[in-house]
């Protein structure tokens, strides 16, 4: 049995643990990841890309990767709400710019379907040096004050080793065994029911054509949530002439176990209303519809993400999404404490700020799934419904790793149309005066952002980075401040994460900057 310290080992190699895996090794810290399975997903599973995660993917090198991956090369694509196939569309969910985000991102969406960008996400990891060991397993831990002890198993051959960690990502799926022995427990709704997928191969070419919005599978993705004659969703893959149909979940749901492919293929021509198609199934399965997050997303030096952290129902599309966005929210905090350069509180933040958001998330597409896929489960509790763009670009850290201002209640979300610059809120995207966006900015270290004249806050960031040991990368410009909330001779600091970490409304608050980060890190001056 051999024996390896690592700076952190990563339990699962999906969305989360992989995104994790690439944002760790653009920050600098090589970690370890290990995953049961052989190698990445080769299942169809969760698509899709918010503008706030190619933010993300942009950072970490992959956004052009993701683009290219998504069907035509691009993430164009029709997704509504009908009563059939043949109509009629009683919503566009995205069918003439509804979720357009360009007024606060400078990016646009993708739709790169999971299996390929775990693909993509790996490759980036390894890129930057992380070490990713498929076919290994995590088959126990303990942890101490001083770091995280592992044992990990060869799935091939047997052989066990031990490795020290200084930190432990949980990304090991709903299931979470680790944080099962982390004694962790989940709160929500639960298990929703289960819907049944099938994959078919079909001529789609004429309907297709005929849909409102002028569906091509060259051209674009598509999704169509059905209500008639039963709720059920019809989906183009990335495969041409393959078709996926779910059927959605009813009072009397059929026992789908043993069901065989004649069975299959007439759900499907009932569920799409049309009799006489000629199809052949390809492939089936059943798959739970659950709502749950854990009470916990940190324990001493174990922190969750992904699906180990929160479930939550298809519908909306934020899953897989809020995986990736997991990784790049904790890897700059792991990066930072692994180095020396931050205390223990950092870390302590990641609870702190992404179980509220998480719980959101769970309850908005709660309650996009009674709409779509389960009406049966409408018990008059779903909650209002949240624009998507306020889901992801206006919800706010405000209890965590930031200097609040007086007066600041902590709300978990405002309106990125109107920002208010406050810290703890998502710094907003900016046209700068002088050519680019502020976004631009923003990723990889802490950044100042001053006022093109503030000559006096770049001294002050440069002392202050030297006393502190770390990074903080001054850009001064013109055209932000008012979005940003402070004069021209004031300033920003922004986190790593694009999450503003405190502001000076003006230069006589240069004095300020240390002791917020300070706070921000939680290093008490000595």
């Amino acid at each position: 049995m051999s024996e390896a310290s690592v700076p952190v080992l990563i339990a699962g190699g999906g969305l989360s643990g992989l995104s994790t895996a690439l944002f760790l090794g653009l920050h600098g810290v090589r970690p370890l990841l290990v995953e049961k399975h052989p190698g990445t997903s080769v299942v169809m599973k969760a698509r899709g890309q918010y503008p706030h995660t190619m933010e993300a993917l942009r950072v970490g090198g992959v956004a052009d990767r993701i683009t290219a991956a998504s069907p035509g090369g691009t993430g164009d694509f029709y997704m509504a709400l009908a009563e059939t196939l043949s109509g009629p569309v009683l919503r566009g969910i995205m069918t003439q710019g509804e979720m357009s985000m360009g007024h606060v991102s400078p990016e646009d969406w993708a739709m790169a379907s999971q299996e390929h960008t775990e693909v993509i996400l790996a490759e980036r990891a390894r890129e930057l040096g992380a070490e990713l060991a498929f076919g290994t397993e995590l088959v126990s831990f303990t942890q101490d004050a001083d770091g995280v002890t592992a044992l990990l198993r060869d799935v091939a051959t047997g052989a066990e080793r031990t490795v020290r960690a200084d930190h432990m990502v949980a990304a090991d799926g709903r299931k979470s065994p680790a944080r099962r022995a982390l004694g962790v427990g989940i709160h929500g709704r639960g298990r929703l029911g289960e819907v049944f997928r099938v994959f078919f191969d079909a001529d789609m070419s004429g309907p297709l054509k005929g849909l409102s919005g002028g569906v091509t599978e060259a051209r674009r993705f598509a999704l169509f949530h059905l209500l008639q004659p039963v709720p059920g969703v019809f989906y183009t893959t990335d495969i041409p002439g393959r078709y996926g149909y779910i059927h959605g979940m009813t009072k009397d749901q059929p026992d789908f176990r043993d069901w065989t492919e004649e069975q299959c293929a007439a759900l499907v021509r009932t569920g799409l209303g049309m009799p006489d198609l000629e199809l052949t199934v390809a492939g089936s399965g059943r798959t739970e519809i659950v709502c749950e997050v854990a009470d916990r997303f940190s324990v001493g030096r174990v922190h969750l993400v992904g699906d180990a952290a929160k479930v939550v129902p298809a519908p909306g599309g934020l899953g897989g999404n809020t995986a990736i966005m997991d990784g790049f929210y904790l890897a700059w905090k792991l990066a930072m404490t692994v180095r020396g350069q931050a205390g223990p509180g950092l870390l302590a933040s990641h609870d702190a700020e992404r179980r509220p958001v998480s719980d959101m998330i769970a309850e908005q597409q709660f309650a996009n799934t009674v709409e779509r896929l389960g009406p049966d489960l409408d018990d008059g509790t779903a909650a209002e419904p949240i624009h998507p763009v306020v889901q992801v670009f206006g919800y706010r850290c405000a209890q965590g790793a930031v200097v609040l201002e007086p007066g600041d209640e902590g709300e978990l979300l405002e309106d990125p149309t109107a920002p208010t610059g406050r810290p703890g809120s998502r710094a907003p995207y900016v046209q700068l005066d002088g050519g680019g966006s502020t976004t631009a900015l923003f990723g990889r270290s802490f950044v100042l952002l001053a006022g093109a004249d503030s000559i006096g806050w770049e001294q002050a960031a440069k002392s202050v980075a030297g006393r502190l040991g770390i990074e903080i990368a001054v850009h001064r410009a013109s055209g932000w401040e008012k979005s940003y909330g402070v004069t021209p001779t004031g300033a920003s600091l922004v986190r790593p994460d694009r999450f503003i970490a405190w502001r000076a409304a003006d230069d006589s608050g240069t004095a300020g900057l240390e002791d917020a980060l300070r706070t921000v890190l939680d290093r008490p001056a000595t």
